[in-house]
């Protein structure tokens, strides 16, 4: 540890800004040291107290003279810091007393000291991914418990490294013990990402990757606001009818299917329904005919049958119904909805028949009859996203999203996210596992995308699910990882319930405001490098780390696959001949 005692002084105090003064900028030279912007100083009083400041900025205060008014080469400038949390006892803490004044001694934080900072977290909480920027010796160390616990906001401009920090810290977080590994136990760790570029496959090798080749994710496990974002389009004029007659319609087809009569179904049950059969129910709807004879006032058929339940009549098949007449003997009017669906129905059938969407609306069993998913295979759809489903379990599950089309995106997370948190709430609800919990960690990739500050109805649903997860997921144990290159384009209800924050560089104001004002610590001289952070250099500030740090991440050998092209590189070589027909193949498949 460096003593500056002989050539600095604090020449102010103040609850966020501690002044030193070096006199001579030709005797500090001598000592041989670097003080850089980040640095760590140690100021220590007479009371065995020491604070820990970090070097924010510096000034040249002006030039010496001699006895004759000469003026020497040498400077005396004054460095402005931060004070981070003191020293009492061989203890680190944050805040607390300031030093005496006047202070006794300055000194550059060595190594031990810097160790001292991050030693208070219990041995079995402690978990590190990367070492300090400033000495790479010094590992840095956050309390596992609370970083994976209290959701994580992971952000950087792209190219900044965000997939390769992302796959480093999970990597880290879900690796066995040496007893697990040499055992072949699997551990208790449950990751979900969410991967809207299909990157992440290579980073994790022996992970659950679910993609549109696999992904069985029935329409019929949709809530309310799920099914109206699907189906419904909110600006028509008539799209209350729609929604009010749809919701009748599912609502009913529900009861149809479930057993002892479907007493207590909702619209938001997770019960099986039949879209077809909705589509006919609806189609009958919009051809309705009321008799308007006396004692008729009913859905009228073309042989003169009435409808007493509709239920009853409209989901098998398309119906005739009686001509609209006002002939005294056959006097018959349209019926409420006559016509008022035609665009709906045109909608719900181009969906039902878009093959893109086969996993969502038309899912099957790899049986011989390839029969369709019923309210009992819950368990079994569930179990392709917790690990329980499957032969052999996963500690890591990766839904590809690369190949979701983009206007049911929002819907797949959406569902995949409530289904989750829904399974842990019932699990400590009913407390399967005596004293054991199940915790999981959700990861948001490119988050901006499907939960963005501006309202509209087709992220309504996503923006929904997180939300509660932002808000109530730690009590039944779901937390989350955003991750994002935009997070001023965010929810803020979601980024402000992150306790914990990975920033990388950003170099747009407009993020680089928004993330200074959400961090829950102000210290300056750390988040002040946001713009110039280089490649695997991050900072970690938040709940689970004692002191803001600037970090850097530890190499990563399973990379994700979110390498950028070099374009002039590629330029500069011989012409690629590529197979056209090959691609457009691929494509219409």
């Amino acid at each position: 540890m460096t003593d500056l005692s002989e050539v600095a002084s604090v020449i102010s105090v103040a609850p966020d800004l501690i002044q030193i003064e070096v006199r001579s900028s030709d005797e500090y030279r001598d000592l041989g040291v670097e003080i850089e912007i980040g640095s760590y100083l140690k100021i220590s009083d007479d009371n065995d107290l020491a604070m820990v400041v970090i070097v924010k900025s510096y000034r040249i205060k002006d030039r010496l003279g001699d006895a004759s008014g000469q003026e020497l080469s040498t400077l005396s400038f004054v460095i402005d810091t931060q004070p981070v949390g003191r020293l009492q006892d061989g203890k680190f803490s944050r805040g607390g007393k300031q030093i005496a004044i006047p202070p006794t001694r300055i000194e550059i934080a060595g190594k031990d000291v810097l160790e001292e900072i991050y030693s208070s977290v219990e041995d079995k909480k402690k978990f590190s991914f990367g070492s300090l920027v400033q000495n790479e010796a010094v590992r840095v160390v956050v309390d596992g418990d609370k970083f994976f616990g209290k959701h994580i906001g992971v952000i950087g401009s792209t190219g900044s490294g965000k997939s390769c920090t992302v796959a480093k810290i999970i990597q880290e977080g879900t690796k066995p013990s040496s007893a697990q590994e040499n055992g072949g136990i699997l551990n208790n760790s449950h990751v979900i990402i969410f991967d809207l570029h299909g990157e992440y496959r290579s980073a994790f090798p022996d992970s659950n990757v679910i993609d549109t080749t696999n992904l069985k994710l029935p329409y019929w496990l949709m809530n309310s606001e799920e099914l109206e974002e699907m189906f419904i389009e909110s600006r028509e004029n008539n799209s209350h009818n729609q929604i009010s007659q749809f919701r009748q319609a599912v609502i009913e087809n529900k009861k149809r299917y479930l057993r002892e009569g479907g007493r207590g179904v909702s619209y938001d049950s997770p019960v099986y329904f039949s879209l077809r059969e909705v589509i006919n129910y609806l189609s009958n709807l919009n051809l309705e005919v009321i008799g308007k004879l006396d004692n008729e006032h009913l859905p009228k058929l073309a042989n003169g049958d009435l409808v007493q339940n509709r239920s009853d009549f409209y989901f098998p098949s398309l119906l005739r119904f009686a001509e609209q007449s006002t002939a005294g003997g056959r006097k018959a009017s349209n019926g409420p909805f006559h016509g008022e669906f035609n665009r709906f129905l045109m909608r719900l059938d181009a969906r039902l028949n878009d093959k893109r969407l086969s996993f969502l609306l038309n899912p099957r069993k790899e049986d011989a009859e390839e029969s369709e998913y019923g309210t009992d295979d819950l368990a079994e759809i569930l179990g392709q996203f917790t690990g329980y489903g499957f032969q052999k379990k996963r500690n890591i599950t990766i839904i590809d999203l690369s190949g979701i089309p983009f206007e049911v995106l929002s819907v797949v997370v959406s569902l995949i996210t409530r289904l989750i948190f829904t399974f842990n709430f019932y699990f400590k609800k009913n407390k399967v596992s005596s004293g054991r919990d199940l915790p999981f960690l959700l990861v948001y990739e490119e988050a901006h995308n499907y939960i963005p500050q501006s309202e509209g109805a087709r992220y309504g649903s996503v923006k929904k699910a997180i939300e509660r997860i932002a808000k109530e997921g730690r009590k039944y144990g779901v937390s989350l990882m955003i991750v994002s290159q935009r997070p001023s384009e965010i929810s803020e209800t979601v980024f402000s319930q992150c306790n914990n924050f990975v920033a990388m560089r950003l170099t747009n104001p407009a993020d680089q405001h928004y993330v200074k004002r959400l961090l829950p610590d102000t210290v300056g001289a750390i988040t002040d490098a946001l713009p110039s952070l280089e490649k695997q250099e991050v900072i970690v500030i938040g709940d689970s780390i004692l002191v803001p740090s600037l970090v850097k991440i530890d190499d990563i050998d399973r990379r994700p696959d979110s390498h950028d092209i070099n374009f002039h590189t590629e330029w500069q070589q011989d012409w690629l001949d590529v197979a056209v027909s090959g691609i457009l193949e691929k494509w219409r498949e």
